[in-house]
């Protein structure tokens, strides 16, 4: 398993709005499935994005848990960067 970093970048607030909760559901559940370990918005809005902590079996499976994320199926997602993540000090996401 690898980790990744993934920074999202979203469209206008009112889509956001009205995705955010089966987002959160969704976050939740990969949580609980082990393939996320954290993940939160950046709270200046500027522009809108958020971080996220992934944990996947490689670039193609990271790719499909995004792409089956409520805020990409329903089109607020407007892109995303992903950087291969080695975390040596500290805990994310108890």
């Amino acid at each position: 398993m690898t980790t990744y970093a993934v920074e999202y970048s979203y469209g206008p607030a009112d889509l956001q709005t009205l995705h955010r909760p089966a987002h959160r559901e969704y976050l939740a559940k990969l949580h609980e499935e082990g393939n996320l370990h954290a993940a939160g918005a950046y709270p200046d809005g500027e522009p809108f994005g958020a971080l996220l902590i992934f944990v996947a079996d490689n670039k193609e499976h990271l790719d499909a848990l995004i792409a089956a994320d409520p805020m990409s199926t329903g089109g607020v997602l407007t892109g995303y960067k992903v950087r291969e993540w080695n975390a040596v000090i500290g805990k994310v996401g108890q």
